[in-house]
């Protein structure tokens, strides 16, 4: 009888709220997940075996190298175990794919530009490139000097100069979040960071100007040159009346425009224009692969922009600067009408102020092929700005990259507005979490 009552589904509601059983919800609903979306994958390709298989070694393995690390196993060890499985195999799959694809698009467009040959689109792109790096190039003209001068170098040379700087833009930018050596090393491999510097894409050193943003806010001005939907993180520079770091930034954005001038035809500005109208025609064409998983691709874009100018509303609403810049962050993510993987790396700081069992949640959440199913992750951080018991309070800082640090940027010396000094970012108890 005893069998028969455990097997009741009607007992499942009373069993999740047993305390003995709740903590192994997350290592279960991690695994369910990942089990769902890898089913049919092969492992590290399509003519390897199958990915579950050596995925479930892996997470057994992990397993057993934590109970040795620390004499003991909970279900948090079992968690980590399987999202760091999940994410080094991905990335491990990565290599399979097109490398420095995005980078290389850029050489083309700097070879294009110093041979005098049309830089952008002519006409709609209705059929998928078989090349991607063949794909629209969407950056202002004034960004061709950079790329034309490392198009005249080897590619070997300049793909080795973008990825180590790309690395080290990563490393530090990371680092200037408030994570350790250790952790920033271990989220290199997180998929946003890793496919962004896999493929070369811009992001990358764009995710570290908005990382140095709270020393050297200008960078917040510079951002939208090359992803004009971090125009929104800029917004923070508003909140924050940090008059002096927009006019440095603009005064910095002045002078690339006059130096660059002469080295620009006038005209290419208007060719530059007609690209992206074409390229909104063909994302119409291709949505499976111009919109990436960005919301525009299923709702209008008034309402993308909508969700971002909530995002900033939130920002506004808290005191910290370093909650705020995060929570611009994560509108900037909700405001891009096209989006992949490497984006996602602008909701890092907010991540960050989660507690370990949600921060590995939407860790796991990310640690397989981007799809809809990552959008929860800005819903769980919104979540928690609602519900502080969702926020780091310090339970296993061992487990959490920033510690006992309550939020991001722990050591940034940014000042509230008003002139007054927040507090300093340690973790409320677990007594304030859950209050």
């Amino acid at each position: 009888m005893a069998s028969r009552s455990w097997l009741d589904p009607r007992q499942i509601p009373s069993r999740i709220r047993d305390p003995a059983l709740r903590p192994w919800i997350l290592p279960a609903v991690l695994g369910g997940y990942i089990f769902y979306v890898t089913w049919t994958w092969k492992f590290p390709n399509w003519e390897g075996v199958r990915f579950i298989i050596v995925w479930a070694g892996a997470v057994i393995l992990g397993g057993l190298i934590a109970r040795k690390w620390r004499g003991r196993i909970d279900p948090l060890d079992i968690a980590i175990a399987i999202v760091l499985a999940a994410t080094v195999m991905s990335d491990i799959a990565t290599f399979w794919t097109q490398g420095l694809r995005d980078f290389l698009l850029y050489l083309k467009a700097g070879d294009r530009w110093l041979e005098g040959d049309a830089v952008y689109l002519t006409s709609v792109l209705s059929v998928k490139p078989d090349d991607l790096t063949n794909y629209p190039f969407l950056y202002p003209p004034l960004t061709l000097p950079l790329f034309g001068g490392l198009a005249s170098l080897p590619v070997p040379v300049a793909s080795a100069l973008w990825v180590g700087g790309s690395i080290l833009a990563a490393y530090v930018a990371l680092r200037r979040l408030g994570l350790g050596a250790r952790w920033a090393i271990l989220f290199l491999a997180w998929p946003p960071i890793f496919q962004g510097i896999y493929v070369g894409n811009v992001a990358i050193p764009v995710f570290l100007l908005f990382a140095l943003a709270p020393w050297q806010g200008a960078g917040l001005v510079l951002s939208p040159v090359f992803k004009a939907y971090s125009a929104i993180a800029a917004a923070w520079l508003l909140l924050e009346r940090r008059t002096r770091d927009i006019l440095v930034g603009l005064v910095a954005l002045i002078v690339v425009l006059v130096v660059t001038y002469p080295l620009v035809k006038p005209t290419l500005w208007f060719e530059w224009l007609t690209g992206l109208r074409l390229y909104e025609a063909s994302q119409l064409a291709l949505p499976d692969y111009l919109y990436g998983f960005g919301l525009t691709r299923w709702v209008p874009l008034t309402a993308i922009l909508g969700l971002a100018a909530l995002g900033l509303v939130a920002a506004a609403l808290t005191r910290d600067p370093r909650e705020r810049l995060a929570r611009a962050g994560v509108a900037t993510v909700a405001g891009s009408p096209s989006l992949f993987a490497h984006g996602f790396t602008f909701a890092l700081p907010a991540m960050l102020a989660l507690d370990s069992r949600w921060l590995w949640l939407v860790l796991g959440i990310t640690s397989c092929s981007p799809g809809l199913a990552w959008w929860l992750l800005p819903l769980v951080v919104a979540i928690s700005w609602l519900r502080p018991g969702l926020r780091n309070h310090g339970w296993r800082p061992d487990a959490h990259p920033l510690g006992t640090a309550r939020v991001a940027w722990p050591t940034a010396p940014v000042r509230s507005r008003g002139g007054v000094t927040p507090k300093p970012a340690e973790a409320p108890t677990p007594a304030d979490a859950a209050a």
